[in-house]
C-alpha cells in the first residue's frame, strides 16, 4: 500500500488543531498605514506589490460598516455587521472554500472561505475604530483525501479582544469565552496564510511553480507558522527536489516539534525514499491526539508499508472511531486484518465500505477475494 502524503491547505473554513486554554500574545502588524505596510512587507524580504493587505479599510467598506452597524456599543455594533453578512435578504455573504480574498475583494465579490470573512470582518470592525484582530482557532483538524494527498483543513476567525475575555466572530459563532483555544495572530501573518492557500490551490491545479513561488513568500512573511513550512515541503517533493522537502519539513519541526501533519509528511518521504527506521521515528514523535482521522489512515498506511500490521490496525481502527463513515479507515481495517489472517474481519469491514461506495470496484473485487 502506497503511503499518503499531507497537505496541509491552512485555513479554510472547517476544523483545525492543539493547544491550551490561553491566547497568544497580539502581533506588532496591526492596522498599519500602506506606507507602513510596504515597509514591513519589505523588511520579510517579499516585493510589497505582491501582498495586498488583507484587511485594508476602503471607502467603500467604511461607508457599509457605519451604515450597517447603526448606534450602540462596540459589541451591539458588530453583532448588527456579523448578522448582516450572514443575512441572505441583506448582505449575504456567500462561504466559497476555495476561495482567499482580501476585504476588498470579499466585500465585491460578496463570498469566500473563512480567511475571506474574517478579512471583511475585521475591515469592518476598524472602520468603525473597534480594535478587531485574527486568530486561528484549535480544535481537531478535519481532513478530506483529494487524490493521493490529504488536505487538513484550519480555521480563521475574527476576535475582539478584552481583558480576559475574546468574543469570537466567525461563520458560526459569536461568543465569549475565556477558555477558547486560539492563537491570535497579526495582519502580517493573514497575509502569509493567504498565500498560501493559493499556494496549496496552486498546487492542486498541478501548477508547481506557481505554488512553489507562492509557499516560499508565505514562509518569508511569517516563517513562525508551521503549517506553511509544511506546504512548501509538499510542492518540492512534488517537484523531485526531496533534499529542499527534507529541509522545509524539519523548518516546520523546529517551530512545532510534534506537529503531526509535518511529521506525516516527513514519514511518508522517508518511506518512499526506504528509509523505513526513519519514518517509524518520525511517526513515534507525533501528537496523535492532535490528527485528524484522515491523518491517523496515513499513519495506518506507513505502519502497513513498513510490515507493522498491529500497528496500523490500531491506527486505522482509531481513524474509524473518529469518523464512523471514512471508507479509508475501513478499507485500511480490512487490508490489515487479512494480512493477519483475520479474514472474517476483513470481510465485515468491507461490507461496512460497501455500504458507504456500494459501486466501488476495488472493494467489491477485494469481497470476492476474501
Amino acid at each position: 500500500m502506497k503511503a499518503r502524503a499531507v497537505i496541509l491547505a491552512a485555513l479554510v473554513a472547517g476544523g483545525l488543531a492543539s493547544s491550551g486554554c490561553r491566547s497568544s500574545a497580539p502581533g506588532t502588524a496591526l492596522n498599519l498605514t500602506p506606507e507602513r505596510w510596504r515597509e514591513v512587507v519589505t523588511a520579510r524580504g517579499v516585493d510589497p506589490g505582491d501582498v495586498p493587505m488583507p484587511m485594508y479599510v476602503s471607502p467603500p467598506i467604511r461607508e457599509a460598516a457605519e451604515q450597517v452597524a447603526g448606534p450602540g456599543d462596540d459589541r451591539e455594533r458588530l453583532r448588527r455587521l456579523q448578522a448582516a453578512l450572514l443575512d441572505r435578504r441583506s448582505y449575504a455573504f456567500e462561504y466559497d472554500s476555495i476561495a482567499t480574498f482580501t476585504a476588498a475583494e470579499a466585500f465585491a465579490a460578496r463570498r469566500g472561505n473563512c480567511v475571506s470573512f474574517t478579512n471583511l470582518f475585521i475591515a469592518f470592525g476598524r472602520a468603525l475604530g473597534i480594535p478587531l484582530q485574527a486568530a486561528l482557532i484549535f480544535r481537531r483538524a478535519r481532513s478530506e483525501r483529494e487524490g493521493d494527498l490529504v488536505m487538513v483543513y484550519n480555521h480563521m476567525v475574527a476576535v475582539h479582544p478584552k481583558g480576559r475575555y475574546n468574543t469570537v466572530y466567525d461563520f458560526y459563532m459569536s461568543r465569549d469565552d475565556a477558555a477558547i483555544e486560539l492563537k491570535l495572530i497579526d495582519d502580517i501573518a493573514v497575509a502569509a496564510i493567504s498565500a498560501s492557500n493559493r499556494g496549496v490551490e496552486a498546487l492542486r491545479a498541478g501548477d508547481y511553480e506557481k505554488a512553489r513561488v507562492l509557499l516560499e513568500r508565505a514562509t518569508k512573511l511569517d516563517p513562525t507558522l508551521p503549517d506553511l513550512h509544511s506546504n512548501l515541503g509538499i510542492v518540492r517533493w512534488r517537484q523531485g527536489d526531496t533534499e529542499a522537502a527534507l529541509e522545509a519539513f524539519r523548518e516546520g519541526l523546529r517551530i512545532d516539534p510534534h506537529r503531526p501533519a509535518l511529521l506525516h509528511n516527513l514519514a511518508a518521504l522517508y518511506v518512499d525514499q526506504g528509509r523505513t527506521t526513519e519514518a517509524r521515528a518520525a511517526l513515534a514523535a507525533a501528537n496523535t491526539r492532535e490528527a485528524s482521522a484522515y491523518l491517523l489512515v496515513v499513519q495506518g498506511d506507513l505502519e502497513f508499508a513498513g510490515g507493522a500490521m498491529h500497528e496500523a490496525l490500531k491506527a486505522y481502527r482509531r481513524a474509524h472511531r473518529e469518523e464512523p463513515k471514512l471508507y479509508e479507515a475501513l478499507l485500511g481495517i480490512a487490508r490489515a486484518e487479512r494480512a493477519l489472517g483475520n479474514d472474517a474481519a476483513a470481510r465485515r469491514a468491507l461490507q461496512k465500505a460497501l455500504k458507504l461506495r456500494p459501486d466501488d470496484p476495488l472493494v467489491r473485487a477485494l469481497l470476492e477475494g476474501a
